[in-house]
């Protein structure tokens, strides 16, 4: 976690800052979201090549740590309707589903979409003092805002999206189907794990997936996006791992009757588990056991065989956005906890899975393990003519801006040295 622990003030922007919020504020008691979101800031086709700058988010109290998530997830019009689904078309649809009562995790799309509709609007500079309001009621934010990791903080804004997904696509008796989405998280991406013994050269598969919406940037064995994606990969030796296929043929010699053979031998033929080895042999001598004229038994602990076993992470379903985190943060055995200034070295693009990705934004902390400051490197995107009047949309790389809370100036390229968070998207 990397703290910040400092206020950016800049005199006329300050005042700039007031007027944003003030106008904001009047949209906002004028119009109460209910479920139903205005499009008209998202779709106009009347400027096809549009460069807007950024808004800014007033810091409310070292806040910078929310206001760079939010900001790094602004959008221009035109990449808003890219047949590409994005995260701002994912929360768009979602919140079209919201109707009536809401819970907390509804109300928090809610405001995050009326953020992003007023960050693509002409404003300069916005509040996001409700949706602080409305994550402080969540047990977690307090120890993310003292905290003050963005990392953390995007992990919470995508749990209550998702709450929010699964509750609105629920089950509708009335219409007897399920509520289903067009569109899915863009960062969402699953993983899967195999493992192979050493000693018999049996490989499994686990029938767990993991689903997460962030990778992991080890800087200790990582520069690059893609020697971060090999890492995530690689396979990793393990010792005193209980090998299912050697404990089985264990058990064969063992349980001799021909329906505990059969028994065993079904779990022999399976190649994929949800629940881990130990769990498993106890429920199958339960069941070795249970079977009329057995006469042998044994303590499931001494039918586990230990081997050393080859485990690898599988990338199962790629994102249509990337989000790295860079593990910036190690304990030394001397000074404690300490920050990597490490640089990354990042592609503008990257290929994987088929799929070409191009680098849209970066979170950066410029400090130290225990103080600092957050601020975000955001690209923006436009198509051109002839790409608009076609079904395969183009977008051309436009330019680069430093957002730092109501601060907002362009800038030549990202500063990718001080890179926390790393945004790659489809296009």
């Amino acid at each position: 976690m990397i703290k910040n622990k400092s206020h950016w003030l800049y005199g006329g922007a300050l005042m700039l800052a007031m007027l944003g919020a003030f106008k904001y504020t009047m949209k906002s008691k004028q119009s109460k979201l209910t479920g139903q979101i205005e499009f008209s800031l998202l779709q106009s086709s009347n400027i096809l090549d549009y460069t807007k700058k950024p808004a800014g988010i007033i810091n409310n109290g070292n806040t910078c740590f929310l206001n760079s998530v939010l900001q790094v997830r602004q959008i221009t019009q035109l990449v808003a309707l890219s047949s590409q689904p994005n995260f701002v078309e994912y929360l768009f649809e979602l919140v079209q589903h919201i109707n009536g009562q809401t819970t907390l995790d509804q109300q928090i799309c809610l405001e995050l979409a009326k953020i992003m509709k007023y960050l693509n609007s002409d404003l300069e500079v916005i509040n996001a003092s409700n949706l602080i309001d409305l994550l402080s009621e969540d047990a977690d934010y307090s120890f993310f805002y003292q905290q003050q990791d963005s990392h953390e903080l995007f992990n919470m804004l995508m749990k209550h999206i998702e709450e929010a997904n699964n509750q609105v696509n629920s089950f509708d008796l009335s219409m007897l189907k399920s509520k289903q989405m067009k569109s899915k998280n863009p960062f969402l991406h699953h993983t899967k794990v195999q493992i192979k013994c050493n000693t018999c050269n049996y490989s499994f598969n686990s029938l767990k997936v993991e689903s997460n919406y962030a990778f992991h940037f080890h800087l200790n064995h990582a520069r690059t996006i893609q020697e971060a994606i090999d890492y995530i990969q690689k396979p990793e030796i393990i010792t005193e791992y209980i090998c299912l296929y050697c404990s089985l043929q264990f058990l064969r010699k063992k349980y001799t009757l021909n329906e505990q053979q059969n028994i065993i031998d079904q779990y022999l033929s399976a190649n994929s588990y949800d629940e881990d080895s130990l769990i498993i042999l106890k429920k199958i001598i339960e069941q070795l056991n249970a079977v009329e004229g057995n006469q042998f038994k044994i303590d499931p602990q001494k039918a586990c065989l230990k081997r050393t076993v080859t485990r690898q992470t599988h990338i199962a379903k790629y994102p249509k956005t990337f989000c790295f985190f860079v593990n910036r943060l190690i304990v030394d055995p001397y000074h404690g906890l300490i920050k990597l200034d490490d640089p990354v070295y990042l592609d503008s693009n990257f290929k994987v899975a088929d799929k070409e990705y191009t680098l849209s934004a970066l979170v950066c902390h410029l400090g130290n393990s225990k103080s600092g400051h957050y601020v975000t490197f955001k690209r923006t995107f436009a198509q051109d003519l002839e790409s608009s009047m076609s079904r395969n949309k183009q977008y051309k790389k436009c330019e680069w801006y430093i957002t730092s809370d109501i601060r907002v100036t362009l800038t030549k390229q990202p500063q990718q040295g001080e890179a926390y968070l790393i945004f790659y998207d489809t296009y």
